[in-house]
């Protein structure tokens, strides 16, 4: 797994860092990343016109490998549409206070309702 470290934009070129860990235990395949893997993350603002400069980074250091590297890129930027503005959140209807004497149930209650059934299953 790769990620952009960080992105810089100079005019039309654009300059990736990106890093990948290193793989610790052998269940963690070995990977190589290249050019291809690097332009699948770039976000969808910018179109790839070409690269300017490549490099390769791999999870594994055999042979030398380097985790972090850094492509160049000359891009054109895509126009992001606009959304509509946002609209001001609803405010919340004022409630009114409960009054202060309130009605009792008139149905008992579950405890009341089960104890005379008990009591009536008894007699």
């Amino acid at each position: 797994m790769i990620k952009i470290i960080e992105e810089t934009l100079e005019g039309h070129v654009l300059k990736v860092k990106v890093e990948t860990p290193l793989a610790r235990t052998a269940r963690v395949s070995k990977k190589k990343y290249k050019t291809k893997d690097v332009i699948e993350i770039i976000p969808e603002k910018y179109e790839i016109l070409e690269t300017l400069q490549e490099d390769i980074i791999s999870n594994y250091t055999l042979g030398n490998h380097k985790q972090s590297g850094e492509w160049h890129f000359k891009v054109k930027i895509i126009a992001v549409p606009k959304s509509a503005p946002k609209k001001a959140p609803l405010q919340k209807k004022q409630t009114t206070p409960l009054k202060a004497s309130t009605k009792p149930s008139t149905k008992p209650s579950i405890r009341g309702r089960m104890s005379k059934i008990a009591k009536e299953k008894k007699q």
